[in-house]
């Protein structure tokens, strides 16, 4: 296994997490030699540590917890979680570079895989460079996009984003989510990168068509963000299902919280299902929804972040009905590979007619369904993201395909 580097992976999260950089970092690592990695995680809760819910990735690793942001419970906690934020990267980071470097020492660690989100920018550089060893940074998302929801005072947001251009800069090579943030970040900061995201081993292909006596069943998967479009999008599906000149409409949610209730849809919330359990259930129905903010506000985070429930819906065969604005990378993707349909508007009746279109012409939904399994098969499958990750850090791509046909 000489091949392969010995790892530090540094992240916001251990592996196995629902977030999509624990979904990423997990598969990937099931593909990873045993051995040849461990596990540190900043301010992440321990659940995936529990009996029973270990994901595959972690089990029998050397895995390492620390906090650099203590979690007050207390009652009026959140007043002082500035203060303890400001004093946790003042000071504490300090001691957890230590624990880091100590950590990664004791295991011989050749490279430290890096996530460049939150808190963990605080140590990454430094815990390389403690261990005397070269870098590599993942980012999921753009910074203007993850400071303004998490509790940062103006201190954090200015030395976090003071240390996400250095580490950018730093780091030996770096992976984007898709191909609007690898362009802007090789103009901004003159940086090449390559692709990270999420990928399936295989699709799911859909069985034909559903009895239209069971109505139209809209799939979504992941976190429902984007309440300007939700609110939009359930109205005029409710308006829709109250005229009653189309089969009757029901929307599908696999995922964690759902917060939108409307009067005159039924919705169908799902949970969190085994990865296969979820896509045949995708598979089975009619067009997924992705939405986007349209929020100025978020429109850099619109324009450079890419969904991983996106992959989701090519894996199971699905239409994509794309809900944002026209700037976010994602809708160019869904043009790009002709895959669904989509809507810049928060009006309901533009909303109303794009759906109508997709129920009444099922020729133009079967198009985009062999569209997106061609998608898949090209660009965003569990191969291509192997593949992108060994040149991420610098292992011939030849040693994981043969990994992955183990």
């Amino acid at each position: 296994m000489g091949d392969f580097p010995k790892l530090l992976v540094l992240g916001s999260s251990l592996p196995g997490g629902r977030d999509g950089g624990g979904v990423v970092r997990d598969v990937i690592l099931r593909h990873y030699p045993r051995g040849r990695y461990i596990c540190l995680a900043v301010n992440a809760a321990d659940e995936g540590l529990k009996p029973g819910k270990v994901p595959e990735s972690l089990r029998n690793v050397p895995s390492l917890t620390v906090a650099l942001v203590p979690r007050p419970t207390f009652r009026g906690a959140r007043f002082y979680l500035p203060c303890l934020r400001a004093w946790g990267l003042r000071v504490l980071a300090g001691r957890r570079i230590e624990q880091a470097v100590a950590f990664g020492k004791s295991h011989g660690v050749d490279l430290v895989w890096a996530e460049l989100q939150g808190d963990t920018l605080a140590i990454a550089q430094e815990v390389a460079a403690g261990l005397k060893v070269p870098f590599v940074g993942t980012i999921w998302d753009d910074p203007e996009g993850w400071l303004a929801d998490g509790a940062y005072d103006r201190f954090s947001r200015r030395f976090l984003q003071r240390r996400f251009r250095e580490a950018v800069r730093g780091a030996r090579f770096l992976s984007t989510a898709g191909e609007a943030m690898q362009q802007v970040y090789e103009k901004e900061y003159g940086v090449k990168s390559v692709i990270l995201r999420h990928g399936f081993a295989a699709p799911v292909v859909p069985q034909g068509p559903r009895l239209e006596q069971d109505g139209i069943i809209i799939g979504f998967v992941g976190n429902p963000y984007g309440r300007d479009a939700w609110e939009a999008f359930l109205a005029a599906v409710a308006g829709l299902n109250a005229q009653g000149t189309l089969p009757r409409i029901r929307l599908r949610v696999f995922g964690g919280n759902f917060p939108y209730q409307q009067d005159g849809v039924e919705i169908q919330v799902r949970g969190w299902q085994p990865a296969q359990l979820m896509l045949e259930e995708i598979a089975a129905t009619d067009f997924c929804y992705l939405q986007y903010w349209f929020d100025p506000r978020k429109r850099r985070h619109a324009e450079l972040s890419f969904p991983n429930k996106f992959e989701t819906y090519l894996a199971a065969g699905r239409p994509v009905f794309f809900h944002g604005p026209a700037y976010a990378g994602i809708a160019r993707t869904v043009s790009q590979y002709g895959v669904g349909v989509c809507v810049h508007s928060l009006e309901e009746k533009e909303i109303a007619q794009t759906i109508t279109r997709l129920i009444v012409d099922r020729p133009l939904r079967e198009s985009f369904s062999r569209a997106a399994l061609a998608a898949f098969q090209a660009e965003f499958n569990e191969t291509r993201m192997m593949t992108n990750f060994a040149e991420l850090i610098g292992v011939d791509p030849v040693l994981f395909l043969r990994r992955l046909q183990e």
